[in-house]
């Protein structure tokens, strides 16, 4: 669970998106933003399943739909809609590890 949270959220966290000093925190349709680095983020969600699918996002297994390409780039689409780019150096790592 992160130390902190926008107020307007509740439950649990879709993604995490990088906006300079930032993390926008995705939770179902809602979002907001909270002053965070990623990496203390990331350790405080450790044990929750998910992962850094690109230097500024983190995802929750439990919100990827499917992999789609895009222009030669490889996305993730999230079950509410939203698509994250997944790093071309971690594609392969994820996709080995079953994430993908």
């Amino acid at each position: 669970m992160l130390r902190k949270t926008p107020d307007n959220l509740h439950g649990v966290i879709d993604c995490l998106e990088m906006e300079d000093h930032y993390l926008r925190v995705h939770s179902g349709q809602n979002s907001g933003l909270v002053l965070y680095r990623m990496d203390d983020a990331e350790t405080d969600l450790k044990d929750c399943d998910g992962v850094r699918v690109h230097r500024s996002w983190w995802v929750g297994r439990h919100a990827i739909a499917d992999v789609i390409t895009d222009g030669g780039k490889r996305l993730v689409r999230l079950k509410n809609g939203m698509r994250v780019p997944v790093a071309r150096t971690r594609f392969a790592q994820l996709r080995d590890e079953g994430w993908l």
